[in-house]
């Protein structure tokens, strides 16, 4: 699990693994939920992006064009505690895949 800071940013967080080749969506969302307050949704407009290399979190292999990644921007993290992140990726107009939900805390 990912440990962050209240207003904390600049920091790079990751949806779980998709299982499947990502790199043809029209759209991707990357989503941030606090336990309390207003669920974040976040797209490549905000910097959202479709991992382009393997790499490892929390002991945990996530595979190239199979992830999002994004990176937290101020005003981002206004709540302490448990918050929920997960990825949406709409592979055509009829297929759209979302990972499970994957726990980060966020400190005081």
């Amino acid at each position: 699990m990912a440990n962050l800071n209240k207003e904390e940013y600049g920091q790079v967080v990751y949806s779980p693994d998709f299982g499947q080749d990502i790199s043809s969506a029209s759209s991707v969302n990357f989503i941030l939920e606090p336990q309390e307050g207003a669920r974040l949704d976040r797209t490549t407009a905000n910097g959202v992006a479709i991992g382009s290399s393997n790499v490892t979190v929390d002991d945990t292999l996530l595979l190239a064009n199979q992830y999002l990644s994004y990176t937290i921007l101020s005003g981002d993290l206004t709540y302490a505690g448990k918050w929920r992140i997960k990825g949406e990726a709409s592979l055509s107009a009829t297929n759209k895949i979302i990972t499970n939900f994957k726990t980060i805390n966020v400190n005081e």
